[in-house]
């Protein structure tokens, strides 16, 4: 049978705005101690899955510098300190596009990845919104955006184009929810 591990001790070795580090020392399962290094994130992120009267979803591209590349993402961000999660991605939607949100329908809760980070992200749908909102970026967010058919998102995800965890959860969540085949 699988036990948690026992915490014996942590320390934070680094920390900014957006994530902090910490070393911790674990007695494992056999009795012997291990170091873990771990990436925590005090918010939770949002993303927002935009689908439009012709059922297109609403995709960003923005430059990421740990992978070098210009991804596919949706709008999202991070919720600030103890933000509610709906009214962090009706914030995240309009400074990223300018569309304002109105019934939001949440899908569903996400691991970034659990080996490495305690990060979670939420998945929203939305369907009633509006243009007219005031963009307002972060000083690094150069992004464009633009609607695409839902076949042609599952086509790239399938060929590789559109790799970011966040479409891909939000994708298989829309399918769970029974909003697409």
């Amino acid at each position: 049978m699988l036990e948690p591990w026992t915490q014996l001790g942590s320390q934070d070795v680094f920390r900014n705005r957006w994530l902090h580090v910490t070393v911790d020392r674990f007695r494992l399962p056999n009795d012997q101690e291990y170091e873990y290094t771990t990436i925590r994130r005090d918010a939770a992120g949002v993303g927002v899955m935009l689908l439009d009267g012709e059922n297109r979803l609403l995709l960003e591209r923005e430059f990421r510098p740990p992978v070098a590349e210009v991804l596919y993402q949706i709008p999202g961000g991070l919720a600030n300190g103890d933000e509610d999660p709906a009214d962090c991605i009706r914030r995240e939607l309009e400074e990223e596009t300018g569309y304002v949100a109105g019934e939001l329908r949440y899908l569903g809760t996400f691991f970034n990845n659990p080996a490495s980070s305690n990060s979670q992200c939420l998945i929203y749908l939305c369907r009633d919104f509006k243009a007219g909102g005031t963009v307002h970026r972060d000083a690094a967010e150069f992004m464009t955006f633009d609607w695409h058919d839902l076949d042609w998102v599952k086509a790239r995800v399938l060929d590789g184009t559109i790799r970011d965890r966040v479409v891909v959860c939000g994708l298989a969540y829309l399918w769970l929810a029974g909003e697409i085949r």
